[in-house]
């Protein structure tokens, strides 16, 4: 009897407001617990009992009953390597990875953020990298520093180094990538440099999460690529009726991946957040004429050339609005020696490598 592995992976999660109230369909339950493999990206933290200094950026947090609510759907694996999970410190990430226990993986000492999750299913030796962009803090983005915690920084050159190493240990090998702009629906030209680039060392497929929204997909040299799969949930406030007031911020794109006797194959799933308090597979005509459209964006080089140029036109202002008020609000509180102010606002614009690009590209 062939053995067949199935994997299911979705988005970013979060949930201020407890889980109780949050009902997933059991159309969704019975495909999540299908699968062997069920990953999820855990975007924030649990708040730890320790008092932070005020910042200008808010801290997210999550409800201490999500990491059970998920175990509940069936999932068994966590990627901490997002721009959030730091946002309460060494305290903040040292309570949700003892709340994942050993599910989770992409964060923790330099060693640690670096090590791919290996995990072995009829016999198949499964690994998964999780990376993240440069954040605040809690990247491991600085080349000579490697103490305390963090994530693996996307661009480092030792993941190319990683993966090419890791694919003789496993069977397959599956990238998460939590990278891109957020709440655009294509990857820059190069957010798809890289990702291709993480096939060309090995990897069996990228699956990208970060941009709040979902993006097209491909096949690259016959192996996966998708940019991003939006959001499984997310909600950030206090309150369930609360509308985040984004495009498709509240739909979002799951994989189920399946290896038979050494073919990998791959279903995509739409599904949607109702109100915040209910997740549900989306049957929805428009959503696949969507993803086509999406799709095509990627595979097809005029369209994809003449949709980035109309976006970039788009973003010029606000872009350049950014780029100008954080320009100055830097040089106002250089020239008022405000040095107790935390001012890293100007250091992460630039050194997001996708967000400068942007800005470039914005210009240009």
């Amino acid at each position: 009897m062939e053995s067949i592995i199935r994997i299911f992976i979705a988005g970013d999660f979060c949930s201020k407001p407890s889980t109780s109230n949050i009902t997933v369909t059991d159309e969704l339950k019975d495909l999540i617990q299908s699968c062997d493999l069920k990953v999820l990206n855990f975007e924030v933290p649990l708040k730890p009992d320790v008092k932070l200094p005020p910042q200008k950026r808010e801290r997210f947090y999550q409800n201490d009953d999500a990491p059970e609510f998920l175990r509940g759907l069936g999932f068994n694996l966590f990627s901490q390597a997002n721009n959030h999970a730091f946002d309460w410190g060494d305290d903040g990430f040292l309570k949700t990875r003892a709340a994942l226990v050993d599910a989770a993986f992409g964060a923790g000492t330099y060693d640690e953020a670096y090590k791919v999750k290996v995990m072995e299913v009829h016999g198949t030796k499964i690994g998964f990298l999780g990376l993240s962009f440069a954040a605040y803090r809690g990247v491991f983005d600085d080349v000579t520093n490697h103490e305390g915690f963090g994530c693996a920084y996307i661009n480092d050159m030792r993941v190319n180094h990683d993966i090419m190493k890791a694919k003789k240990q496993v069977d397959y090998l599956f990238v998460l990538p939590h990278d891109g702009i957020e709440y655009i629906d294509v990857p820059t030209p190069e957010t798809i440099a890289r990702y291709r680039d993480f096939i060309d060392y090995g990897a069996d497929g990228v699956i990208a999460a970060h941009p709040h929204c979902p993006q097209g997909w491909e096949e690259y040299k016959g192996k996966p690529i998708f940019y991003s799969l939006g959001n499984f949930l997310f909600n950030s406030k206090e309150n369930y009726d609360f509308r985040a007031q984004k495009p498709h911020w509240y739909e979002g794109l799951c994989v189920v991946m399946t290896i038979t006797e050494g073919n990998l194959s791959w279903q995509v799933v739409n599904t949607k957040n109702v109100d915040n308090i209910g997740i549900e597979i989306d049957h929805n005509e428009d959503r696949k004429r969507d993803n086509e459209q999406l799709c095509l964006y990627i595979t097809d080089k005029k369209e994809y050339d003449s949709y980035i140029k109309k976006l970039c036109k788009r973003q010029r202002k606000s872009v350049m609005r950014l780029f100008e008020k954080t320009m100055l609000t830097h040089w106002l509180k250089r020239i008022r020696k405000n040095t107790k102010a935390e001012d890293n606002e100007l250091a992460f614009l630039m050194k997001n490598d996708q967000r400068r690009n942007l800005v470039v590209r914005s210009l240009s």
